[in-house]
């Protein structure tokens, strides 16, 4: 029997399953299967490494469910760091995605993603949700709802966020956030993000840390560095004439399946 190698990375708690384009070969099926937690791997999605022209190298991203997803801002730092640590060490890379190619820089032991997407911006109209009357729109590789909230940690996500996630108005799904400020002087946000294809509560989304950033500066006028902590940990995202975000990631395991 073929066995294949796999990479399991975290980027602050989100965590993936990495393998190399050659050797995939996973069905729908079998990646939900491989990202159970009790019976498989356990992962939040599989990070498909390949080869691209004019790039480092080139990422598809699978959610849990099995279902291809356009990006992953996690996903894509710890690609990042697996090249960094296996193939090849370098000050930066390019790395091709269904939705654009993306900058990453490493500096001082850290990869930051130049999030240059920023597309549909309050496109749709959300004074519907009036029980939540700060929200924010907009696609930072993938579909993000974000709200300002007063309390996010007393949400009952998993009851209030599939509404907002399955909404008629979105017609690919979205992302859902809950942005609770906790330090404005020093620019801090607690953030909690219901992920699209995990269809859960992540410890982390690196495009929902972005796309909150950007309801931070849309509602309070945040810029500079803002600092966004979740389950999974700190992040920093330097708001700017680019946007750059970055947190920790680490190597797991590795293994064959």
């Amino acid at each position: 029997m073929n066995k294949t190698r796999f990479y399991k990375y975290s980027g602050n708690g989100n965590d993936f399953i990495l393998i190399k384009e050659k050797d995939f070969n996973w069905s729908q099926e079998k990646i939900e299967a491989l990202c159970h937690r009790q019976f498989g791997i356990g992962a939040d999605g599989v990070v498909v490494v390949g080869v691209a022209e004019g790039a480092d190298a080139s990422m598809r991203i699978f959610n849990s469910d099995g279902r291809e997803a356009e990006m992953c801002g996690n996903g894509l730092r710890c690609l990042v760091h697996f090249l960094y640590d296996h193939v090849e060490r370098k000050d930066e890379y390019r790395i091709k995605t269904m939705k654009t190619t993306f900058s990453v820089e490493q500096k001082k032991g850290k990869f930051l993603i130049e999030m240059s997407v920023a597309d549909d911006i309050n496109k749709y109209d959300l004074s519907l949700f009036s029980d939540f009357p700060q929200a924010f729109f907009i696609d930072t590789g993938v579909p993000h709802l974000c709200f300002l909230v007063s309390d996010a940690k007393s949400i009952d996500i998993k009851k209030v966020a599939p509404f907002y996630r399955h909404h008629s108005m979105f017609p690919n799904g979205t992302n859902v956030n809950f942005i609770e400020v906790i330090d404005e002087e020093n620019q801090k946000a607690y953030v909690r993000t219901f992920e699209r294809g995990v269809e859960d509560e992540t410890f982390s989304c690196g495009t929902g840390v972005t796309a909150c950033a950007h309801t931070l500066n849309h509602f309070l006028g945040w810029k500079d560095d803002i600092h966004i902590e979740n389950r999974g940990g700190k992040h920093l995202v330097e708001f700017g004439e680019k946007v750059k975000f970055s947190g920790v990631e680490t190597f797991v395991f590795q293994g064959e399946v």
